[in-house]
């Protein structure tokens, strides 16, 4: 079967299901991290650092939405999209994740929306790198205890899983191959 996103099918349907994945993707990142920085109240830079992540998050998801629906051969800018919002969420969970345990289901956006857009190769490669990077964020809290680990490992667990499902639905919806 076609990859997903060859050029053919992609300019049709790539650009909304750009939207589709703004439209739930970016109002949970704004949740979780403002609710993380409301109700842990993390210490001078740690706040201002995730509110300014957050205000580029913004800014980059809203400009780019309609630069992709622009394109002809969008599948580049929606990689680099994926791409930089991981290093965006990243940063913000290595920062944030100290003082709000929750923030880690951002690093969740990434694979999701993977498995949205890509083949199941591509949604498996990506979330169990994003579980790499979850665990190298997490080792540099110095995790110890065997609870803390099994907690990252459930966390990994639930990035890999849910979006190979994501991933199969919404090829099952298009009916095409994962």
């Amino acid at each position: 079967m076609e990859p997903v996103l060859n050029e053919t099918n992609a300019c049709e349907s790539l650009p909304q299901r750009a939207t589709l994945v703004s439209r739930y993707a970016t109002p949970l990142a704004v949740l979780l991290v403002t609710l993380g920085v409301v109700i842990s109240q993390p210490v001078s830079p740690i706040k201002e650092l995730s509110i300014g992540l957050l205000l580029f998050g913004l800014v980059f998801n809203y400009v780019s939405v309609p630069l992709i629906a622009k394109m002809k051969a969008p599948s580049f800018c929606v990689h680099a999209r994926l791409f930089i919002n991981l290093g965006v969420n990243a940063l913000i969970v290595y920062f944030l994740g100290g003082y709000w345990k929750p923030a880690w289901l951002l690093l969740a956006l990434t694979p999701l929306a993977t498995a949205v857009y890509d083949s199941k190769a591509k949604t498996l490669a990506t979330s169990l790198g994003v579980g790499v990077l979850l665990l190298l964020i997490q080792a540099t809290r110095k995790l110890g205890s065997p609870l803390e680990w099994a907690e990252q490992a459930a966390n990994i667990l639930f990035i890999v899983l849910v979006s190979l499902l994501v991933n199969e639905l919404a090829h099952h919806s298009r009916g095409t191959k994962a």
